[in-house]
């Protein structure tokens, strides 16, 4: 589907003269869902196309509420978003209101709230700093989740870490408060096909792991475009003992947060 971006939105974002359909957005959401590569369009076309989610029955604040779910998957309270009002009603089962609004809207008004997209099918979690980076920029950095396997990577000390790197880490990890510790190394790849790459390791919450990757990546986008090689990124848990790569390889942390540091007024928290 070809989208021509032709104004400018009040919120900053490119708005596209065309919104997607329902059948549009959900083609657009699956092809994301297999190609990481896809995710920019289905996040553009989302943003002003209708989506639908749930009001309490009756409510009388003059603030639009709208109703929370625990996710399935970690336990927390995400808000629920549909493509399709049938979906959006079928969700309901007659026990809340179904409320229709832009992508855009629906983002601006759940500022700092987890949004679960479509819950009943091939879900999208989009976090608040995912959020706030769609509605400033229009896209989202996209993500591709691998598997580490032992015999095709082999990690190795840097003679030095990139410096723009190194300062965008310092710069973002302050402002994301899970996350204690980073480090960064080389990662060399078995497969012909896989260059070299640069890993940062983030050490954190366990149970926030994803979240503080994913809000890692997206603060750290723009940085990523102008190095000459790929970024990959693996957390491990601050509870635990460090990874035995990282003692082996000698590596001293790029950021380590301060006992008592500050938290930094971020647009990520």
């Amino acid at each position: 589907m070809s989208r021509k971006c032709e104004e400018e939105s009040d919120l900053g974002a490119p708005r596209s003269s065309i919104m997607a359909s329902s059948a549009e957005l959900d083609d657009l959401m699956e092809q994301s869902i297999r190609d990481f590569r896809r995710e920019p369009a289905f996040f553009r076309a989302l943003l002003d196309a209708t989506v639908y989610a749930h009001a309490p029955p009756s409510d009388q604040s003059e603030r639009l509420r709208l109703v929370m779910f625990k996710s399935p998957d970690d336990g927390q309270l995400v808000v629920p978003v549909f493509t399709d009002e049938g979906k959006a009603e079928f969700a309901a089962r007659g026990n809340v209101r179904i409320v229709s609004m832009t992508g855009r809207t629906l983002f601006d008004v759940t500022r700092g709230a987890v949004v679960m997209i479509n819950p009943n099918d091939a879900r999208c979690t989009l976090y608040p700093e995912e959020i706030s980076e769609l509605l400033a920029s229009g896209t989202i950095a996209p993500i591709q989740k691998s598997q580490f396997q032992a015999n095709e990577t082999r990690c190795y000390k840097l003679d030095q870490v990139p410096r723009l790197l190194a300062k965008a880490l310092k710069k973002t990890l302050p402002g994301i408060r899970t996350v204690e510790v980073a480090y960064v190394a080389g990662l060399k790849w078995q497969r012909p096909d896989h260059p070299d790459s640069l890993l940062i390791a983030l050490g954190g919450n366990a149970d926030k792991a994803e979240q503080e990757v994913r809000a890692t990546a997206t603060a750290l986008h723009l940085a990523v475009e102008q190095l000459d090689r790929p970024v990959d990124m693996v957390h491990f848990d601050m509870s635990q003992a460090q990874p035995e790569w990282i003692r082996r390889l000698g590596l001293k942390p790029v950021y380590r947060r301060r006992l008592g540091q500050p938290m930094s007024v971020s647009k990520y928290n």
